[in-house]
């Protein structure tokens, strides 16, 4: 296993520490180290939960949202890259569509 170096340190600290200081500000300046982290880690726990309710909440199956069309009935899609198969993708009144081949 790779050891870790002091740029790996920097970019996780980047997401860890206005984390740290977050809870740190709410529970006050008496909080211990080692309550912040156990409150991060609950806090944590409930915004997974949160980004994963709110990801099965959408709509699936037959009700998602049907795609946009343009005039010509050509599916709008946001760049050249997101043209599915079968398709190709023009560019015209500075918008991106999809058309069957």
């Amino acid at each position: 296993m790779k050891t870790l170096s002091v740029e790996d340190y920097k970019r996780a600290g980047e997401e860890f520490w206005p984390k740290y200081w977050y809870i740190s500000k709410e529970l006050g300046e008496d909080a211990k180290v080692e309550d912040i982290l156990k409150v991060m880690e609950t806090i944590g726990g409930i915004a997974l939960k949160q980004q994963l309710e709110d990801k099965l909440t959408g709509p699936f199956g037959f009700n998602k949202k049907s795609k946009e069309k343009n005039e010509d009935g050509a599916t709008i899609i946001d760049s050249a890259a997101d043209a599915p198969p079968g398709t190709v993708a023009v560019k015209d009144n500075g918008q991106w569509a999809a058309y069957e081949l």
